[in-house]
């Protein structure tokens, strides 16, 4: 197996490129890093997983040692393929995937495009005890918790990228927000989306 590849970022998008010794390779990655990624340069590393089928190699990229360890346990689970294993960790920390399957959050999980309830059930079933042994930091809830996926949501609605979404939402002063007012968290969101 592939466990890690060192080289210059040739590119980000669409596809992730990295040269290595002359050679470039395709790395799969979570969205999360490709929006990393364009706004650095120069050398990366990544942590690596090497999927092999009949037809096809698939090199998939993560610039987390966790990330990659959730997704080889998510893979794992009957009926997800690395497709929606990298769909998982498109947008979340592994801390708060991790988070969500020890708490039996379902509703979490069917957020992730192609996880169905039942598969978001066994992902439950079959990981919560299993995650117990990774070594990550469980992320407390913050300030306007309860409402940053529904505002995640709505401003998604309004033809804004989920990942800059999140970004608006984490450059809002909660002090001066009316948390039970999802109108005025996305109002406020959308005051920051310019300064993205």
């Amino acid at each position: 197996m592939i466990s890690h590849v060192r080289g210059t970022l040739a590119s980000a998008a669409p596809a992730c490129v990295v040269t290595v010794g002359g050679v470039g390779l395709e790395l799969q990655i979570p969205e999360k890093d490709r929006t990393l990624l364009a706004k650095s340069g120069g050398e990366v590393a990544f942590f690596t997983y090497l999927y092999v089928r009949e037809d096809r190699m698939t090199l998939f990229g993560f610039l987390r040692e966790e990330d990659r360890e959730l997704f080889l346990k998510l893979i794992g689970v009957s009926g997800i393929g690395p497709r929606i294993g990298l769909a998982v960790l498109a947008e979340h920390s592994a801390a708060r995937i991790i988070q969500a399957i020890r708490g039996g959050d379902h509703g979490f999980l069917c957020r992730v495009p192609g996880l169905g309830k039942k598969t978001a059930e066994r992902v439950v079933v079959e990981l919560k005890d299993k995650l117990a042994a990774m070594d990550v930091e469980i992320e407390t809830e913050g300030p306007g918790s309860a409402l940053r996926e529904e505002a995640v949501l709505a401003l998604a609605s309004l033809g804004m990228p989920k990942v800059a979404a999140r970004k608006a939402l984490e450059k809002i002063d909660w002090s001066g927000v009316d948390e039970s007012s999802l109108e005025a968290v996305v109002r406020e969101a959308l005051k920051h989306a310019g300064s993205l």
